[in-house]
């Protein structure tokens, strides 16, 4: 079975079991609601990166001090914290939303967030789009945020795994000097450990020919 029919066939048993558990609200907004956008999240971000739906509930509830009731798109109930995920059309935060319904939006986003809770939200054109980049933030998510790396890269020496790690954190290109400092370690000892990264395609030279002056993330490493 292909990854793809093997999505839709989960996905469908997935939601079908919250939709016979759900009552009231709940229950309206997944037959309602629960769309084209918050599906290819999951599709095009989710799960080619978790590859399955566990811990994941689709508009879950959260009810604010106030009484007041919000529904997210998707709640991943994990330990340390949980994490709110959404799915961001233009239209309907821009174009179609009002002064209230704006003003419901940042309530609702600030209620998740005083309850201590992760958020990540992706907009519905960065999923059509570039979905490497919305996985690389779902890989992120889980590597970070409740410690799950991929065995290849945990299979890395230490000092090796580290400078990957740099690299991924990096906004800009790695330096040797930025390594060292990392790690604690002397410069000669650090550029043996990038020589065998660029070997491995971790990494690859960011800048300079004949001497290279910084490093970015190869395509092993892109897919972090």
């Amino acid at each position: 079975m292909v990854v793809n029919d093997r999505f839709e066939t989960e996905y469908s048993a997935w939601l079908a079991k919250h939709v016979g558990e759900s009552r009231g609200e709940r229950l309206r907004r997944l037959r309602t609601r629960h769309g084209f956008g918050e599906k290819l999240l999951l599709q095009q971000a989710w799960w080619p990166v978790v590859e399955n739906l566990d811990f994941l509930y689709p508009e879950y509830e959260i009810v604010a001090p106030d009484g007041k009731y919000y529904y997210l798109d998707f709640a991943y109930i994990r330990s340390p914290k949980p994490t709110c995920l959404e799915a961001d059309s233009f239209g309907s935060h821009a174009r179609d939303a009002d002064r209230d319904t704006f003003s419901r939006g940042l309530d609702r986003q600030n209620e998740v967030e005083l309850a201590n809770w992760n958020i990540l939200r992706f907009s519905i054109d960065k999923l059509k789009e570039d979905p490497l980049s919305a996985q690389q933030h779902i890989r992120r998510m889980m590597e970070q945020w409740y410690g799950e790396e991929r065995p290849d890269l945990l299979a890395l020496p230490l000092y090796q795994r580290e400078i990957v790690r740099l690299a991924v954190r990096s906004v800009t290109p790695i330096t040797n000097a930025m390594a060292c400092e990392c790690l604690g370690k002397k410069r000669t000892f650090v550029s043996e450990q990038i020589d065998e990264l660029v070997k491995e395609g971790w990494l690859e030279p960011a800048s300079g020919k004949q001497r290279i002056r910084s490093y970015k993330l190869g395509s092993r490493g892109r897919d972090l």
